[in-house]
């Protein structure tokens, strides 16, 4: 018997007419109703299908699996014994079949005023295109993973791997900057001395549509002020005394379609910065001594040192060419405001050290933490000059670079930084002024000790290569005498704080 709304011809004929296949059970899993896109999914005439119990769904020729999550795993009889049980019609699947077709089902039950089912009635679905369309997705998801971890190692390769962070200021750095490197803007790095200006300079040309093109890096203030025109935009035939007789292209005009980059761009001098608004404003440049404008397809990137307000209150770039140049502003913090990018910069360092030279050294944990506490004024620049000298100097000694193998100026501004007192005055070496004192400091501690570098370096707190390598500056001889080597003792920064001046050509914190 059919339900009263399968009764009713306009209902059964709208149902007829769905794209949906749908079909109808009693309540003992018996087919009674079937619509026609149903019939044409399952290959079969509607003549055949009716009165098949729901459980010969899985034996149909044209069915080749019925997956269910409940049936994961089971055994074909208790397929059959799951679609007998009418109540449990209700559960999702996916019914493949022998063409290749993919179909979706769902089913409801209907129930009486009880709660007894009544009837069943099953969705059918084609859901062929639909996984191809997913599987095309993921296909491509994998594609654009795959390109990112492409492009990240490109981004290395090109920039030498020199990019190195591992906190939250830097990655929010460096997400605007490739934001505005696929733009096509003039942008303004401000940072300090050793922050990096340079090396973002170049990312951005490289991660920028003009990476084909040129990259022209420019220092303002190593041009001297009489040859800066020349330099920067180029002379025609006999402009000057001893210019070339073919002429020659400035600077800029060399960099049409690729990137110009003005490091320094406060040492210019004022009559070259309105030269250079005229540049950025109109798009074209003369050279010296000619009368043809060029036209350029230039982008500018400048660089300073000096923040927005010591370069306008303090008259160094014209306020014109500032705003020109810092429609687009990256601010590059110095390395005492991302301390967290300290361990992995001097990874990175020790890692090109020991690339170039065949070494395998390594820096301890206490090494590692106690140089994340300086404040590192010449900032990305000066740390890896550190670790490239503290390596240069204990690459004989090989294996672990440990506190006291520290050198006195590196341990004494490690004092500093933590605010530690300085030994004793009987202890404490002449200040840095005094060459002539340090040295007689010296040679007293080389009197007493007989010249044990192992003896003076246990008092000290030092490595005996620190010893050793102001003793050679000073001209004194030395012994290697392990056997009257005083007790080293454990690591006291108040104890580097000897503030002996380093020979001449040694890094200093302090400069």
């Amino acid at each position: 018997m059919l339900p009263c709304f399968l009764d009713c011809q306009p209902f059964s004929v709208v149902l007829d007419a769905l794209q949906d296949g749908v079909a109808v059970y009693d309540r003992d899993g018996a087919l009674i109703w079937i619509n026609s896109k149903a019939c044409q999914i399952l290959g079969m005439p509607r003549e055949e299908l009716l009165g098949r119990n729901v459980s010969e769904l899985a034996t149909l020729p044209t069915v080749q699996a019925i997956s269910a999550p409940e049936l994961v795993g089971r055994s074909f009889a208790e397929i059959r014994q799951h679609y007998t049980r009418i109540e449990d019609y209700t559960s999702p699947g996916y019914m493949m079949f022998t063409n290749g077709k993919q179909m979706l089902y769902m089913g409801a039950n209907v129930r009486d005023e009880q709660g007894a089912i009544q009837y069943a009635i099953a969705t059918i679905r084609d859901v062929t295109d639909l996984n191809e369309a997913r599987k095309k997705v993921e296909e491509l998801q994998k594609l654009t993973s795959l390109y990112q971890a492409q492009l990240r190692t490109l981004h290395t390769q090109v920039l030498g791997r020199d990019i190195v962070y591992q906190g939250e200021v830097m990655r929010k750095v460096l997400e605007r900057t490739l934001r505005l490197a696929r733009l096509d803007g003039n942008i303004l790095l401000t940072g300090e001395t050793g922050v990096g200006k340079t090396l973002l300079a170049r990312y951005i040309h490289v991660m920028s549509r003009r990476a084909q093109g040129p990259f022209i890096h420019v220092n303002c203030a190593s041009l001297p002020e009489s040859l800066i025109e020349a330099e920067l935009f180029g002379y025609s035939e006999g402009a000057f005394t001893g210019a070339s007789r073919k002429g020659r292209k400035g600077v800029i005009e060399m960099g049409h379609g690729g990137t110009v980059f003005l490091d320094e761009i406060g040492d210019m001098p004022m009559a070259m910065q309105a030269k250079l608004l005229t540049v950025l404003e109109d798009k074209v440049l003369r050279r010296i001594g000619g009368e043809k404008w060029v036209t350029l397809d230039v982008r500018f990137l400048a660089a300073t040192n000096k923040g927005p307000d010591a370069l306008l209150q303090g008259k160094v770039l014209r306020e014109d060419l500032y705003y020109r140049l810092a429609t687009n502003r990256i601010d590059i913090p110095p390395l005492r405001e991302r301390s967290e990018d300290v361990p992995s910069l001097i990874d990175h360092a020790l890692a090109e050290f020991n690339e170039q030279n065949g070494t395998h050294l390594s820096f301890h944990p206490d090494v590692v933490r106690q140089l994340q506490t300086l404040p590192w004024p010449g900032n990305v620049r000066e740390l890896k000059n550190v670790v490239w000298q503290l390596a240069s100097e204990n690459e004989e000694e090989g294996g672990t670079i440990t506190l006291q193998m520290l050198p006195l100026d590196v341990m004494g501004a490690l004092a500093g930084a933590n605010g530690l007192p300085g030994l004793n005055s009987q202890s404490v070496l002449p200040s840095r002024g005094d060459d002539a004192g340090e040295a007689q400091r010296w040679r007293e501690l080389c009197q007493q000790y007989r010249g044990d570098v192992y003896a003076i370096a246990g008092a000290l707190g030092v490595h005996r290569t620190t010893v050793i390598r102001k003793l050679r500056s000073y001209g004194l001889r030395y012994a290697h005498k392990k056997s009257s080597r005083a007790p080293r003792t454990e690591f006291d920064a108040s104890a580097t704080a000897l503030a002996s001046s380093p020979p001449n050509g040694r890094h200093s914190y302090n400069d």
